[in-house]
């Protein structure tokens, strides 16, 4: 179903560390803004155009690349820990002029505005969480130096779709096969995704021995310590979330609200009707 309101778009630039963050700002200044942390692998900011216009009606929304991905760039130092991803994440709002906003992350995006909900109070008002499973997966960077690691080199643009988690339904001339050649980069024997394929170092390079501020234990336990209301955004056509963890959020998270939607990981693209529809709903009640 096509998204009935849409707004234009504004882009630029903030330095943060040794990149230059790239974001996407649509709507004008109203109710408290939302900022969308985008996935991992072959997601970006683009993937949030749609959703991030219609949720913009009524207030400012801005989808970044984070360091490593898209058009912010790969980090010289391969500086990919926590500490830096949260500085980058102060540092693009204090250049918007948010003082507090609605953090909305999709898959490992959905860890990093837990955790940036978690450990920055003050600066959100509100969580929604999309298809991100706290106990699923590496949540956060490696705790050591992991670099010089390759990238995979796709034969064509089919095989490398078949390794995604987005939408499938990308039939020729469509916008989902335009976006698809848009992200794969062409390289010497195939495709590849174009972002950083050391993005889970932990530790920069002349860093070593430098104790990071942030250490996670449990992802589990840092979604406890959210205090901001908080919405779940659950595909059920992906595998993210199993029967346990299902019960776990019920049990000991009685609080947060869940919304179910008819696609499979990648929302943003296989169910943005539902999903705007679900998060007009929670920010306009907060």
């Amino acid at each position: 179903m096509a998204v009935e309101t849409k707004v234009a778009q504004r882009t630029g630039t903030v330095p943060s560390g040794d990149v230059k963050l790239f974001y996407r700002v649509f709507g004008k200044p109203g109710a408290t803004p939302v900022l969308i942390f985008h996935g991992a692998n072959y997601y970006d900011s683009a993937d949030w155009i749609e959703v991030g216009s219609a949720l913009a009606t009524d207030r400012e929304v801005a989808a970044w690349d984070t360091r490593g991905f898209g058009k912010t760039g790969w980090s010289p130092s391969k500086d990919y820990g926590l500490d830096t991803q949260m500085a980058d994440i102060v540092t693009l709002l204090d250049h918007l002029g948010w003082k507090k906003v609605i953090a909305m992350g999709h898959s490992q995006g959905g860890g990093r505005s837990i955790l940036f909900a978690a450990r920055f109070p003050e600066r959100v008002a509100g969580l929604i969480i999309v298809d991100h499973c706290p106990g699923r997966g590496v949540a956060v960077p490696l705790p050591k130096q992991s670099i010089g690691k390759k990238q995979t080199v796709f034969p064509t643009i089919e095989a490398a779709q078949e390794e995604m988690s987005r939408d499938t339904n990308t039939p020729p001339g469509s916008p989902a096969r335009a976006r698809l050649d848009e992200i794969l980069k062409k390289v010497e024997g195939g495709y590849v995704y174009p972002r950083d394929p050391d993005f889970q170092n932990g530790v920069a390079v002349g860093a070593e021995g430098r104790k990071p501020k942030i250490v996670v234990g449990d992802m589990w336990q840092e979604l406890a310590g959210v205090k901001a209301p908080t919405m779940l955004v659950r595909a059920i056509k992906s595998d993210r979330y199993n029967d346990a963890s299902l019960a776990k959020v019920k049990a000991e998270f009685p609080k947060i609200r869940r919304i179910d939607v008819d696609c499979g990981h990648d929302v943003a693209n296989g169910a943005p009707q539902a999903l705007i529809e679900a998060a007009r709903g929670f920010v306009k009640s907060l």
